[in-house]
């Protein structure tokens, strides 16, 4: 047997290291502690793990004297990969069962957060601001409300009503990251005010194996540091309002500030390498949220939220006649105003407003409907310094999506209970579009779309028993492009206006068992299957000599993967866990659109039955555990933490193309991560060591992008 195929075994008999609450055995799911990740208390999460929907959801309790972030946790989830293209604050990709990017939608306490600026995403929350995440893989219920085609990730920050933690990190390539979170609420009035505040810097000044370039010429390869990738940001998030009053179970008022600015060392591709491009970014967002239970007549539940987001971005290439290659050597063009990429001093001003609103009523108390609708608009404006009379910065783009659902949810028989659900999407665009290129008639005009499209699907769960859940689920499923996608970030990606939106029939089917042996021995194990077939797929578009790409749509694709977990504990102070998973995307199309003057038309797909390029299709992790009590003091924790992580090679460009020794592949990749903790007066105060790719294994994810080595951090945390 291969040792991919030993490696799958592995995983199914051994997995994984994370488990839903309804998986535990009832007597150890409050504090069983799994890869790093301990689920959240059953009493907290149990109807939402007993929903039809495959969900998992991870309480960051255990976890918030690691130095990891919203990202570094959901890596550790069966089923997603997120695919980084360098060190801090560099660009990644979430991928979930065969899904990725945009396709995944990520929500901060029910809010979308793709509305914010790249100041705040998963690379910029710190787990201390985290108080769990549900994941929920393929369907996604109708409160949630999103075009999401993969799945959808709800961040739910720390809702303690009076708490302080304050944290420091440092690390490798002289990174920084404090964090200040906390809360206050008074018992008498119900007001509340929550703040959270996030620092991230890092140097990102590791080492890369890549060509010298001098003259033109390859002179050979050498292990270099990186010179320009520089990246720093801070958020600021303060709330305030009322709880548990009369009129509203949650009135709040936030604003969220955040800014970012980052050197710019590489494109998409270390083909080339830059010395002084940068971008920056800041954005501000104001959100009212509103919730109440029983609202006017009993069974009748509401949230609601709306959102404002204006956000600056900066892109700038000004060096003239300057080169760089990657020992920080220059070279100089006399009389040359040739930037480094493109000679730019860009301003992306971006403006969204969104709102949002859920009302469920219970008929009887097993069975409810659901009605969900969000609305965003979105409108950006170009301004380039060094070129204001740039046609294409002229017209307005501008981005409506709307998604109405209708669900209904019901419990039928002990044990079974089903979700039904439809939603209408709409989508309206306007662009510039280049017509007629290189010829004496090429122009831009205003090229406006407008598209409604229907979805529904059907999830079901089942306990034949209750140690044993079974669950399957179906969607026909749209989603809509963002705005990147359609106009580009300025820089590295290009605009595509005509981009369509992409559907898909998606299929789930899971099985999850648990067993207590004794007093002293329990395991879970689980698997699941799902089939895509996705028409007009979005994918990102990437050449191995081009640091641009751009988004276009695969007319036809299919996934098939499988996942599975499994995890054992001796009390509660020993683990051992894995989770497996495979996934494989191929074009399924027999022919394609090719747009040319020269000889376009439909022509036959060679393509077809390849897997799309640049997606890992096996990979999985492991980790064990160990923990000592009352260790040189009473009232202390010592926690021994080791993890392991697994991605088998992929192709970085599509398989057909090219002689068989010259395919550009993404290499095996293993790497080991170990992690001390300490703790005293039952948590209070925190040390924790880290050392990631202990054995400084070179790493890759996205278009070949290489990651930093051995890592190492250390963590001071104080909670109150």
């Amino acid at each position: 047997m291969n040792r991919i195929g030993s490696f799958i075994l592995i995983g199914l008999s051994c997995c994984s290291g994370i488990r839903t609450a309804a998986q535990q055995p009832d007597k150890v799911r409050r504090q069983q502690q799994l890869d790093s990740v301990v689920v959240v208390s059953y009493t907290d999460v149990r109807k939402v793990e007993r929903e039809a929907f495959s969900v998992t959801s991870i309480a960051t309790k255990e976890l918030k004297n690691t130095v990891g972030d919203a990202k570094e946790i959901l890596n550790r989830v069966p089923g997603v990969r997120i695919l980084e293209e360098g060190g801090l604050g560099s660009s990644y990709n979430l991928t979930l069962n065969g899904f990725s990017g945009q396709q995944v939608k990520v929500f901060l306490d029910g809010v979308p957060i793709d509305r914010y600026s790249s100041a705040y995403n998963l690379n910029n929350i710190p787990v201390n601001a985290i108080e769990r995440m549900d994941v929920y893989k393929g369907v996604v219920p109708v409160t949630l409300g999103t075009d999401a085609l993969g799945g959808v990730i709800n961040i739910i920050t720390n809702k303690q009503q009076k708490f302080l933690d304050a944290s420091y990190a440092y690390g490798s390539f002289n990174t920084h990251r404090p964090s200040l979170n906390g809360a206050y609420t008074s018992a008498k009035t119900g007001f509340t005010v929550r703040g959270s505040a996030n620092y991230n810097y890092s140097d990102n000044n590791y080492k890369v194996n890549v060509p010298i370039v001098r003259k033109n010429m390859i002179e050979g390869y050498e292990d270099v540091r990186r010179f320009h990738d520089r990246y720093r940001s801070g958020n600021l998030r303060v709330e305030a309002g009322v709880v548990d009053k009369k009129y509203a179970d949650q009135l709040i008022l936030s604003l969220t500030a955040a800014a970012d600015d980052k050197e710019v060392q590489t494109g998409t591709t270390m083909s080339k390498v830059y010395g002084g491009i940068t971008t920056n970014s800041q954005t501000w967002a104001p959100t009212l949220r509103y919730s109440k239970k029983n609202l006017l007549v009993a069974g009748l539940d509401v949230t609601a939220f709306g959102s404002f987001n204006a956000s600056k971005s900066q892109i700038a290439d000004t060096l003239q006649g300057v080169t760089y290659n990657w020992l920080g050597e220059t070279t100089v063009v006399p009389g040359s105003n040739a930037a480094e990429f493109s000679r730019t001093l860009t301003t992306l001003t971006d403006r969204e407003w969104s709102a949002g609103a859920n009302a469920g009523y219970h008929i009887t108390p097993k069975q409810a409907l659901v009605v969900n609708y969000l609305y965003s608009h979105f409108e950006r404006t170009v301004y380039d310094a060094l070129n204001p009379q740039k046609p294409e910065n002229n017209f307005p783009k501008a981005l409506n999506k709307g998604v109405l659902s209708l669900g209904h949810n019901a419990e039928w028989l002990r044990g079974f209970s089903t979700a039904v659900f439809a939603k209408l999407y709409s989508i309206r665009a306007s662009a510039e579009k280049q017509y007629d290129f290189a010829l004496p008639t090429q122009r831009l005009e205003l090229l406006e779309s407008a598209q409604t499209n229907l979805g529904y699907g059907l999830a079901a769960t089942y306990f034949p028993r209750p140690d044993v859940q079974l669950k399957a689920s179906y969607e026909r499923a749209y989603r809509m492009p963002n705005s990147d996608e359609m106009f580009g970030d300025g820089l590295f990606t290009e605009a595509n206006p005509e981009l369509k939106p992409e559907w898909s029939h998606n299929l789930n089917l899971g099985v999850s068992y648990t067993k207590r042996i004794s007093r002293l021995h329990s395991f879970a194990i689980s698997g699941s299957g799902l089939f895509r077939n996705a028409t007009d797929l979005i994918y990102r578009i990437a050449t191995i000599s081009s640091p641009v790409t751009s988004y276009g749509n695969l007319k036809q694709t299919r996934t098939l993967g499988a996942e599975a977990n499994a995890s054992y504990w001796y009390k509660s102070r020993f683990h051992l866990a894995a989770s497996a998973t495979y996934q494989t995307i191929t074009d399924q199309a027999d022919y394609v659109y090719v747009n040319s003057y020269t000889n376009g038309g439909q022509q036959v797909n060679y393509q077809k039955g390849f897997r799309v390029p640049n997606i890992p299709v096996v990979f999985g992790n492991a980790s064990a555990g160990y923990r000592f009590q009352n260790v040189l003091w009473s009232n202390t924790l010592l926690d021994l933490r080791y993890r392991f992580n697994y991605v088998d090679a992929y192709f970085l460009t599509w398989a057909e193309l090219g002689s068989k020794d010259s395919k550009r592949i993404i290499p095996e990749q293993a790497s080991h991560d170990i992690e001390l903790i300490y703790s005293l007066e039952g948590g209070r105060y925190n040390i924790s060591a880290e050392c990631r790719n202990l054995t400084d294994a070179r790493l890759y994810d996205r278009f070949y992008l290489q990651k930093p080595g051995r890592t190492l951090f250390v963590k001071l945390r104080v909670s109150l």
